[in-house]
C-alpha cells in the first residue's frame, strides 16, 4: 500500500500542475468510524476517472472540492471527499520538526494510528510528500 499510495500522490501533484493546492489521502475501509465532517456536500457524483486524475481535478483551489482529507478504499476507490479530519493528538508521536509541517501533517499523522486507517497521506509543492502508518511516518520525499 505504501508504495501505491506514494505514485498515486506523486501522479496527482504532476497532473495538478502549477495549479495543485495540496492534498491529504485516508486509506480506510470504515470511514463511518472515523472522526469525519463534510467540509462540501458532494453535489455530484466524482466517477470515470482514474483515482489520481480525479483527485488532481479537485486538488486545485478552482475545486469546491480541494480542501479538507479524501477517503479511498483499499480497493483504490474515492469514497469520500473533502472531509474535516480531527483525530485525537497522539502525546507520543515523533515528529521531525527539522522541517515545515502544518495542521495537515499532524492530523495525518495522528489520524494514522486509529485502528481503521491503514494510512495517510500528504503532499503539497512545499512540503512534499509523507505517508503515516500506525502514528509513524515511514516515507518523506521532498519534492524538487
Amino acid at each position: 500500500m505504501l508504495d501505491r499510495l506514494r505514485d498515486t500522490l506523486k501522479a496527482v501533484q504532476a497532473r495538478a500542475g502549477t495549479r495543485f493546492s495540496g492534498i491529504g489521502v485516508l486509506a480506510c475501509d470504515a470511514p463511518e468510524r472515523i472522526p469525519l465532517f463534510p467540509i462540501t456536500l458532494l453535489r455530484q457524483p466524482l466517477c470515470g476517472m482514474d483515482l489520481a486524475d480525479l483527485l488532481a481535478e479537485i486538488s486545485t483551489p478552482a475545486s469546491e472540492y480541494h480542501d479538507g482529507f479524501h477517503v479511498i478504499s483499499s480497493e483504490w476507490q474515492l469514497t469520500r471527499v473533502a472531509q474535516y479530519f480531527s483525530p485525537p493528538i497522539v502525546g507520543t508521536a515523533r515528529i521531525d520538526r527539522s522541517k515545515r509541517f502544518g495542521g495537515r501533517y499532524l492530523a495525518a499523522l495522528f489520524g494514522s494510528a486509529l485502528p481503521d486507517v491503514k494510512a495517510a497521506g500528504i503532499a503539497s509543492t512545499d512540503f512534499g510528500i509523507a505517508i503515516f502508518e500506525r502514528g509513524v511516518e515511514v516515507l518523506y520525499e521532498r519534492t524538487p
